[in-house]
């Protein structure tokens, strides 16, 4: 890592490719494109940090949770937590050009577990080569000054009220180690088992898109302090948001997932026979289809086929394809498929000249094991998350 200096005040971190490939690799774990994005911004900040305290001897610093906790935090809330020692930091990245503000989310602020001594803003570059550091405020000046968004559940403070040079910040680390503010932030309420089970099957419903807004900000915020029930959400939305292939077993089929003569029609040729191999007794099978878009025209239109074996109930055998929409003939040759399992690729294959169709190798798979199919062109990529 390199690190250049605009405004001398300020650090500015740059990235290696690596780096971003590993980061983005990790962050596939997430069940949205917008917490994917989160934890990509959040990872590369996280890294360029402590790679860079790394280099001085004088200070200690730690992930104040780490794998597998930090999953959960990522899914819900942007901002990364640091140990420097006995104080807390957290991280709160931005691909904002604008810094005429910083907004921190309420949990690093009122879960008294989670305030921090000190909030850092950080600009990331939306390529992620680079990272800034520009500006930060103490817990005790972030609720003086910020004005809190009840929308969005944020605390917003004016760029004028932070501290925009990190000499200063190291400085007053080092000397200003006073009792901290934070000791005083009020307590949030117990929940029971009973009622927590309840949140949890509230929050996972289908008809919740954001979860740290559909409840109060109290039950809100015990629930996610809570180690256990944390995870515990953050596994239920993992299952609930992935297409559960289980089901399509029982005759119960997803939106736009259809038979795959309904997208290649009757005569598909010899591509069939590579879904069929003899099954044992009592083995169940199925196949559906569903027509994909990596652009805005027909051109970019392609039929994703998925087979699914399940010889038992413990393991299951999938085969996936990729075939061109029955308005081209081919597929284009820089077109890719992939399928991830646990955040990291484990098949890809590309087309080549005048191929009619692609697939992968057969995988396996334990029940309610999940997975993501990958299907990218030039700078398109679409993303179908399944649990088994």
């Amino acid at each position: 890592m390199t690190c250049a200096f605009a405004d001398p005040r300020e650090w500015m971190l740059e990235i290696t490719p690596t780096v971003q490939a590993q980061c983005w690799q990790q962050s596939q774990m997430y069940t949205t494109s917008g917490s994917r994005w989160r934890a990509y911004m959040n990872q590369i900040c996280l890294y360029a940090f402590l790679d860079w305290i790394s280099t001085l001897d004088s200070i200690q610093a730690s992930v104040w949770y780490s794998f597998p906790g930090t999953p959960a935090f990522w899914e819900f809330v942007n901002g990364t937590a640091i140990l420097l020692e006995e104080r807390r930091v957290v991280l709160i990245p931005s691909e904002a050009i604008d810094d005429s503000e910083l907004e921190v989310p309420q949990e690093w602020v009122d879960v008294p577990s989670w305030a921090a001594d000190y909030y850092l803003a950080v600009q990331v570059n939306a390529s992620g080569e680079w990272v800034r550091f520009w500006g930060y405020t103490t817990y005790a000046k972030l609720k003086l000054k910020a004005n809190y968004d009840p929308i969005d559940r944020t605390y917003c403070i004016d760029a004028r009220y932070l501290t925009k040079d990190f000499n200063a910040f190291w400085i007053n680390y080092q000397f200003c180690k006073q009792e901290s503010s934070i000791a005083t932030v009020p307590s949030l309420p117990e929940l029971s088992s009973s009622n927590a089970e309840n949140l949890l099957q509230r929050l996972t419903d289908d008809t919740v898109t954001f979860p740290r807004l559909a409840v109060p900000f109290a039950t809100w915020g015990a629930l996610l302090e809570n180690e256990q029930w944390r995870q515990r959400l953050y596994e239920r939305l993992k299952q609930s948001r992935y297409l559960n292939l289980s089901r399509w077993l029982e005759g119960v089929y997803d939106q736009f997932w259809d038979s795959v003569e309904t997208f290649l029609g009757s005569n598909i040729g010899d591509t069939a026979l590579n879904f069929r191999q003899p099954l044992e007794v009592g083995a169940k099978n199925v196949k559906r289809a569903k027509l994909i878009n990596l652009g805005m025209d027909d051109s970019t239109s392609f039929v994703l086929v998925i087979a699914l074996i399940v010889p038992d109930n413990q393991f299951a055998c999938i085969r996936v394809q990729l075939h061109p929409d029955r308005k081209i003939p081919y597929l284009p040759s820089n077109i890719k498929l992939a399928v991830r399992a646990s955040g990291e690729i484990i098949q890809e294959v590309q087309a080549r000249e005048q191929d009619n169709y692609i697939q992968l190798n057969r995988f396996e798979g334990e029940v309610g094991e999940t997975f993501s199919i990958e299907v990218k062109m030039d700078s398109y990529q679409i993303t179908e998350n399944f649990v088994i």
